[in-house]
């Protein structure tokens, strides 16, 4: 379990690294290289015949596709499914997906407040991903290929950055009166939440 976690690790951060760097060079070795930690990327996250299939899937795409034009689609997709993920939450009967990692991270029921809050939170999640979806679709028809490298393997991982912090900060600030865990627990929170499903609650 460890190694694949540690492999995918690695091809996670080689995939924006050779996207950007097939970008930059026209190298079409390098595009295919970042299409194929893709194809690892899906297998690890799912051994077994379903993800084995897939891999050999997405390992086959560049003999009938280009790999550079192939690469401009995976942050849109990527995008538009993180909406899809958090936006279902938000439906009647769901738990909102930050009410959810809140409550991992508490092992706790959160405070009425909080949950109006984290509810919130999954709304303001869900519209950052279908913005970039739309921009990285803007940037892969409109800009150039340099630029939208620029924005999709670097801009965007810094934006959720700034965002996954800055909402940190800013419950922390507002709600000063919970009890709050170390940022870190947060984090490994997340980090394990990608296994897990949100369980289904009544709304009230």
């Amino acid at each position: 379990m460890k190694t694949r976690q540690a492999l995918g690790a690695v091809v996670l951060v080689a995939y924006p690294v050779l996207t950007h760097a097939a970008v930059t060079t026209g190298l079409g070795y390098l595009a295919s290289a970042a299409w194929l930690c893709l194809a690892a990327l899906l297998y690890l996250s799912f051994p077994g015949k379903w993800g084995l299939a897939g891999f050999a899937l997405l390992a086959a795409a560049p003999l009938v596709a280009e790999p550079d034009v192939l690469l401009k689609l995976p942050p849109v997709v990527f995008n538009v499914a993180l909406a899809v993920w958090f936006g279902r939450t938000l439906a009647r009967g769901e738990e909102p997906m930050i009410t959810w990692f809140a409550r991992l991270v508490r092992g706790t029921e959160l405070p009425p407040d909080i949950a109006r809050y984290t509810r919130w939170s999954t709304v303001i999640w869900t519209a950052f991903f279908v913005s970039m979806a739309a921009v990285s679709a803007a940037l892969a028809v409109l800009a150039t290929p340099h630029t939208w490298s620029v924005f999709t393997n670097g801009i965007d991982y810094l934006l959720v950055g700034a965002l996954f912090v800055g909402e940190y900060v800013f419950r922390r600030v507002r709600y000063a009166h919970h009890e709050h865990r170390p940022f870190a627990d947060v984090v490994r929170t997340v980090v394990r939440a990608g296994k897990l499903a949100p369980r289904r609650t009544a709304r009230k």
